[in-house]
């Protein structure tokens, strides 16, 4: 537990965010398509520079953007028949989404955040452990699936214009 004590303070704040954040996703809004696309987009964009950051020195970068980008695409394209969450719609005179409340963003907020936590803290005390193929392709499917599920959900939803 020692390790603790080098977390910068400004992880803290940025997990207390997430935690609220997606607490106020729990609630039923009314959101114009712009802010429906923001922070899937930045989630998104997050595990993609994640992945850049840890392997852009060493030769595996390659492997581990094809393994983000095919299991991101696998999630989407398997989950491409899915229907907008009941409740959902599109109000064309406003040009704003209802989104029922859900437990889902939080979700995964935590997961995404989890994963980044966890897989710094091996880098900084342990980096020989992400210094392999398998857990390249592995952590990078991670955020890959991540990365799929966000925008899979935000499919869903502009489906229902």
């Amino acid at each position: 537990m020692h390790f603790l004590q080098h977390i910068p303070f400004w992880v803290f704040g940025l997990f207390i965010g997430l935690v609220a954040l997606g607490w106020l996703q729990t609630r039923t809004r009314q959101v114009h398509k712009l802010q429906l696309l923001g922070v899937k987009v930045a989630l998104t964009v997050v595990t993609l520079i994640s992945v850049v950051q840890l392997w852009w020195p060493t030769p595996w970068l390659a492997i581990a953007l094809i393994s983000w980008a095919l299991t991101g695409l696998f999630v989407i394209w398997a989950s491409r028949q899915s229907d907008a969450p009941a409740g959902a719609s599109y109000n064309p005179a406003t040009q704003r989404f209802s989104l029922p409340g859900s437990w889902w963003p939080l979700a995964l907020f935590m997961a995404i955040f989890a994963c980044k936590f966890v897989v710094g803290t091996l880098n900084a005390i342990a980096p020989e452990t992400l210094r392999s193929v398998p857990a390249v392709i592995g952590i990078s499917a991670l955020y890959g699936l991540l990365s799929g599920i966000v925008i899979a959900r935000v499919w869903r939803f502009l489906k229902l214009q």
